[in-house]
């Protein structure tokens, strides 16, 4: 079963909470479930929608196609009307489908009169008696949800299933019996991933300024209440207090978009010389300027494999799975504090925002590598070593007092502008990350379908869409990018083995498919056609934009 129900709305007409029982009604019944918010930066008034795409054989990908809509007003109905599949159902209040100029001849209609101004609470147990939902779970998930609230408001949306249930006439589904299946299943958002990896990754400093699609990371923090955080004032004081919680010894991170993270600049090459370990979170929205702030796009790949002035090397890490979101934000930790360097942890509006259900999250062990307990009283912070990573401490440590300066610098951090110095200390930067791939235990990248001549380039979530199309088209295969830098390059090899490589990307440039054709000298394999699959229309990629690569 692939049922996708979309909840739509003026802005501020209870869309997200509505949407916050389905999903969860829904996963409590063991099913598979992926999400889609689209909504506009003009807050009042302006047509929202919610997509719950939901599945029982684990399948989770996006669609344009809606089953069931359930409207709260006219307008919203009249937008939803093209997306809608033939003899899709119509759950509204009366007055709105009465209103509508469409001719809804062609749908099943299931409305009713309300005088309540809430229709959301009508709306949504009229969809649960159509999909045959039990009402003792229906009651149970009314408790569960308004637990915190009035005892008068539980008992009023019981009063209310109860008598959709006894007297609505309406007939059941014959195509869905929506029932407990096994045990519930847990939802989750990925800026909330990105949050609680973190968090469990024994994260001491947290700093950010609000900014779609990064606030709710900060939001998560502050709700766990366990690490100090900053809200700042800009994100040049977001990134200057991490840096100097890095200076302490403290694992420090950051999340922002591309406005804000242009304002980070300075201070990433800062730690670049001050080899400060640093987390930048990078979530990707539609731009130039404001650009359209609450929707997808990445536009940011660039800056991300170029964050600041200077020659340099740093880590471009980018999850393809809730998962994923949370591993990776133990593995990016990690990584700062081995190679004592920044790691920009990509996401973007789709990945940030977005409910799935996942699988269990597993805390892994935390290293912070070379920190020093006891220095020796001629401590050397920048002491000049094989790997190029220096031993650390932790402020107030003993013996341990050292200079952090944004200039070139001796081992102890003192100024210099010695030539051989200056050299020395150069390649000692860039080594910390030569031979990436040979030192660490993973690949950047990963293959499915490995025997396929053709293969799509994707990264991030457009990942769980691409595999179900792979899944329907085995003679496509996927390279699911991981980390953009270092750049793992024995994709090449891989790649070369292909007829044809099709990058995958939300933004009109090609910004991927320069990048790694570039690097890994694609247009020299003389037999390889490159191709792409670009988007940039504000929406994410649905199955019907890869089932146009086979039309």
């Amino acid at each position: 079963m692939h049922l996708n129900i979309r909840i739509t709305g003026a802005a501020g007409a209870w869309v997200n909470s509505t949407v916050d029982i389905v999903a969860g009604l829904f996963a409590e019944l063991w099913y598979d479930m992926v999400t889609d918010i689209e909504y506009e930066s003009r807050i009042k008034g302006w047509v929202n929608f919610f997509d719950v795409s939901i599945s029982d054989n684990g399948t989770k990908f996006l669609t344009k196609k809606v089953d069931i809509v359930l409207a709260f007003n006219s307008e919203s109905l009249e937008k939803a009307i093209p997306s809608l599949v033939s003899w899709a159902t119509i759950i509204v209040n009366k007055k709105w489908s009465e209103k509508s100029a469409l001719k809804l001849e062609w749908f099943n209609v299931l409305d009713l009169e309300i005088a309540d101004k809430y229709d959301n609470t009508y709306l949504l147990w009229i969809l649960s008696k159509y999909l045959n939902i039990d009402l003792d779970i229906i009651l149970w998930k009314i408790e569960k949800v308004f637990a915190k609230k009035w005892e008068v408001v539980v008992n009023y949306n019981k009063a209310v299933i109860e008598n959709i249930y006894e007297t609505y006439d309406v007939e059941a589904s014959k195509d869905y019996k929506i029932e407990k299946v096994w045990e519930p299943k847990t939802l989750c958002y990925g800026n909330k991933a990105i949050a609680d990896w973190a968090i469990a990754s024994e994260l001491e400093y947290f700093s950010a300024y609000p900014m779609t699609p990064a606030s709710t990371v900060l939001t998560e923090v502050i709700k766990d209440g366990t690490v100090p955080f900053l809200q700042a004032e800009d994100e040049i004081a977001v990134a200057n207090s991490a840096i100097w919680a890095s200076f302490t010894g403290a694992r420090a991170m950051v999340a922002t978009s591309g406005w804000g993270f242009a304002l980070m600049t300075e201070a990433l090459s800062f730690a670049v010389q001050a080899e400060f370990p640093i987390v930048a979170v990078l979530a990707q929205r539609a731009w130039p300027s404001t650009g359209t702030p609450t929707h997808q796009e990445q536009w940011d790949i660039n800056f991300a494999l170029n964050p600041t002035f200077g020659d340099f090397e740093h880590i471009v890490m980018y999850p393809s799975t809730l998962e994923e979101s949370y591993y990776f934000g133990w593995l990016a930790l990690n990584l700062a504090d081995k190679y004592q360097n920044p790691v920009i942890m990509l996401t973007d509006k789709q990945a940030a925002e977005l409910y799935w259900t996942h699988g269990e999250f597993k805390a892994a062990p935390v290293d912070r590598w070379v920190i020093l307990d006891n220095p020796p009283e001629d401590y050397k912070r920048y002491e000049l070593t094989d790997s190029g990573i220096s031993p650390r401490v932790k402020v107030w440590t003993k013996n341990g007092d050292f200079i952090a300066t944004s200039y070139e610098h001796d081992e102890y951090g003192a100024t210099s502008e010695d030539s051989d110095l200056k050299q020395r200390f150069t390649e000692k930067r860039f080594k910390k990350l030569e031979d990436f791939y040979k030192k660490e235990w993973f690949s950047g990248y990963e293959i499915i379908n490995p025997s396929a001549k053709k293969m799509l380039v994707v990264t991030s979530f457009t990942t769980y869409t691409a595999k179900e199309f792979v899944k329907n088209n085995p003679e496509f295969g996927l390279i699911i990018l991981k980390f953009l830098k270092p750049l793992d390059e024995r994709l090449r090899d891989e790649i070369a083995k292909l007829e044809e490589v099709i990058f995958v990307e939300s933004n009109y440039s090609g910004q991927i498919e320069n990048y790694i054709t570039k690097e890994l000298w694609l247009k020299y394999i003389d037999w390889l056609k490159i191709s792409n699959l670009r988007k940039y229309d504000l929406f994410p990629f649905y199955i019907e934009d890869f089932e146009n690569l086979v039309n």
